[in-house]
């Protein structure tokens, strides 16, 4: 799962907005105050759990010639595009305010994040992105962004070149572990807070 997912997480969790996505940037985890350390913490247990989840599985093996290893990174993608597309299934509050109330409780904490994150919230901020990566603009560019920071990000062009059949492989698998994600997390949350 990607940002949308985390933060998603964080809110029905009720923990940290930026320590559910800490998991993406580099910080030392016993330098972390109490609320960031529990989101960490949830963040590395739902990324071990959708990496271990039957449907993410099918979807890394997917034949894509040759970028089946660099499928995991682009799963993480797709599946906020989903997330974006059911919205409705998984939330009773509108997509437009959950956005609002999360860019809210990410500045809440701003300061308290590494510089890569307090420049995202700083966008976020500036315009409200985070609906966007329920398109494939923002998908590609979430995609490119990863390419731009990543020494193997060359490797992602591939997923790009094929991106609708990209997100069309990710539907199913994202509506076959997303409830079960949910299920875990609930279980999950008593054990990191």
């Amino acid at each position: 799962m990607n940002y949308f997912a985390h933060l998603h997480i964080a809110s029905i969790t009720h923990t940290s907005w930026v320590g559910n996505l800490l998991g993406d940037f580099p910080v030392e985890p016993t330098n972390l105050d109490a609320d960031l350390l529990a989101g960490w913490r949830l963040h590395q247990k739902v990324d071990v759990m959708v990496d271990q989840h039957e449907a993410s599985v099918l979807f890394r093996s997917m034949e894509r010639k040759g970028r089946r290893r660099f499928a995991g990174i682009v799963q993480d993608i797709v599946m906020d595009y989903w997330l974006i597309q059911y919205w409705q299934d998984f939330s009773s509050q509108a997509l437009p305010a959950f956005c609002e109330q999360a860019v809210l409780g990410l500045v809440q904490d701003k300061e308290r994040s590494p510089d890569r994150l307090k420049n995202m919230i700083h966008s976020l901020e500036r315009e409200n992105w985070l609906s966007n990566l329920g398109t494939q603009e923002g998908v590609e560019k979430a995609i490119h962004s990863i390419m731009r920071r990543w020494q193997h990000g060359a490797h992602l062009q591939g997923f790009v070149d094929e991106l609708p059949a990209v997100i069309a492989q990710a539907e199913a698998p994202f509506l076959h572990l997303y409830p079960d994600l949910l299920d875990y997390v609930q279980q999950e949350v008593k054990n990191v807070v």
